[in-house]
């Protein structure tokens, strides 16, 4: 796991998810480290994700960590659209993490192939979790159907207890629960019918 580290002790993250292409709207309030879910683009488009790369390289922030959605792959090899080289100060976890100022973060992407999915790599010690997809019953509702995230998921997190899992994908269900000893972020900031940007990012301390 790479090891990172900032000079203040209590550091303030910003999480987002689910910006589909819109991410210039979005009003990003001061903070040190900066996470997105997912969803960078709409439908693998390939100029959502070159201008999301300028957009966020300029940000004021010391970190600035994402992972791969199910709207960041090409529609017809499979392959992601986030194969590439990351601006510096941006960080892309797949199936791997980053220790920043001893907090252990851990990404597990969109799986490219369903085949592949995988919840067993998440270390025990992880604090903060950041998956594309919702566990099972926890702000997993799209509109008028029942829960449809990962019943696996929830059990792993159950298991590990992160601090704080991040997560979007159903953007219904934006919204935040606290169970048990974590947080959890439903950090979806789209509304697909406008094709705008209308939830605000969530703010936390560690």
């Amino acid at each position: 796991m790479l090891t990172l580290h900032l000079k203040k002790i209590t550091l303030k993250f910003i999480a987002i998810s689910d910006t589909h292409g819109c991410h210039r709207q979005l009003a990003l309030p001061k903070g040190d480290v900066l996470l997105h879910a997912g969803d960078v683009c709409n439908q693998g488009d390939k100029n959502h994700i070159e201008d999301f790369l300028e957009w966020i390289k300029d940000l004021d922030f010391e970190h600035k960590i994402l992972i791969r959605g199910n709207h960041d792959i090409d529609l017809k090899t499979r392959n992601s659209l986030l194969n590439l080289e990351m601006p510096k100060g941006v960080i892309q976890l797949d199936h791997s993490g980053v220790d920043i100022n001893g907090i252990p973060i851990w990404g597990i992407p969109f799986p490219l192939n369903w085949k592949t999915r995988t919840w067993e790599s998440i270390p025990n010690n992880t604090q903060i979790l950041m998956t594309h997809q919702p566990p099972y019953s926890i702000l997993d509702n799209p509109p008028f159907s029942p829960s449809i995230g990962s019943k696996k998921l929830l059990k792993k997190v159950k298991t590990i207890q992160p601090k704080v899992h991040l997560f979007g994908h159903i953007h219904a269900s934006y919204g935040k629960k606290e169970i048990d000893n974590t947080l959890f972020l439903n950090a979806s900031a789209y509304k697909a019918s406008k094709n705008i940007i209308i939830n605000e990012p969530f703010i936390f301390e560690l």
